[in-house]
């Protein structure tokens, strides 16, 4: 007899149909994709070439290697600190504006998407010839040069001088 009641109440019925359809049908917010991650961030500070005097009103800039899309950030603020917030995942390259000049950086950042990448900076002016423009040593000036110098030489003369006659009595 209980069982008869509980089977044929139509709450208890309704309640387990609901149930099944919340189960089976997925909710609005389920189904829609994750959201992408944001863009990354580069924040930091702007020093003078003593590491100890900040840097106000600077502008940061950064340019994306490949495709050479440019972001900057607002001026620092008088402890030289910057900031650069959405920018995609991806390698840049860092210069710097400043009220008593430009300083370009030649080393490659590699900022990715969702994280805050930290940078703090000392700025002092290039002095002449970096990089490409540097004059190359040549080889046969260092170390390892030297020794295949003095190695060829002595081999060279071992087999002009060297070769010794064997001992004979009759000579």
């Amino acid at each position: 007899m209980f069982e008869k009641n509980i089977f044929r109440s139509k709450v208890l019925v309704f309640g387990v149909l609901t149930a099944f359809v919340l189960m089976v049908t997925p909710g609005a917010g389920l189904a829609q994709a994750p959201a992408a991650p944001q863009g990354g961030s580069l924040v930091g500070f702007v020093y003078d070439k003593d590491m100890a005097k900040p840097v106000a009103e600077a502008v940061v800039k950064i340019r994306e290697v490949a495709q050479g899309k440019e972001f900057s950030s607002s001026l620092s603020d008088e402890n030289g600190m910057y900031a650069i917030t959405g920018v995609p995942e991806g390698r840049y390259i860092l210069g710097i504006n400043t009220p008593s000049g430009d300083y370009n950086f030649d080393y490659i950042l590699h900022l990715k998407a969702g994280e805050t990448a930290k940078l703090s900076v000392a700025l002092q002016k290039g002095g002449g010839t970096t990089g490409a423009d540097a004059p190359k040593k040549s080889f046969f000036k260092s170390p390892l040069g030297i020794a295949l110098l003095i190695t060829v030489t002595a081999v060279g003369l071992y087999i002009a001088f060297g070769k010794e006659e064997a001992a004979s009595p009759i000579r």
